[in-house]
């Protein structure tokens, strides 16, 4: 976000300079010997060393840009609405802690952590029973009672794992 004000900050007043310069009338008076120096006689554009130059800025500028336009991963799971031009969310963070809680709360789970994908749903929880017939069978049909009435508007997979704890 910096570097994007930053570029647009720079592009602005470059603009602005540009603009005033071909009217004849430059806001401001910049001598090319402050930013050339001693680079002002020896390097020419149809350098190789300057064309390397500007053709590494040139691939950082539009690597920014496409790391602009290319959209990120999606912090929510868009849920079904009754509206079609109506979608609704729940935020991925808030999703895995309620279905952890929602699994933590099966008698014999002493914990449950739960890692959300695209359309995944991963839960891993912990037992302390020395028998767990059926228990990962039972988190896995809460979970997926759970995502099947927030209704996602794509398929969940639910993968549950389970692991014994000593103790």
């Amino acid at each position: 976000m910096l570097t994007a004000a930053v570029i647009v900050a720079a592009g602005i007043v470059g603009c602005i300079w540009a603009a005033s310069a071909a009217l004849g009338h430059p806001l401001w008076n910049i001598p090319h010997g402050d930013f050339a120096g001693p680079l002002q006689g020896s390097v020419h554009w149809d350098d190789t060393g300057t064309l390397i130059v500007a053709s590494a800025v040139a691939l950082v500028g539009f690597l920014l840009i496409l790391i602009a336009v290319i959209p990120g991963r999606a912090r929510a799971i868009p849920l079904a609405s009754g509206d079609d031009a109506l979608v609704i969310g729940v935020p991925r963070r808030s999703l895995r802690r309620s279905l952890g809680w929602l699994a933590e709360d099966i008698a014999g789970i002493d914990r449950a952590k739960v890692r959300t994908g695209r359309r995944s749903v991963k839960v891993k929880a912990t037992t302390r029973l020395r028998d767990p017939a059926g228990l990962r069978e039972s988190v896995q049909a809460v979970v997926e009672d759970r995502l099947t009435r927030l209704d996602p508007l794509w398929p969940v997979r639910v993968k549950v794992r389970l692991r014994r704890k000593e103790g």
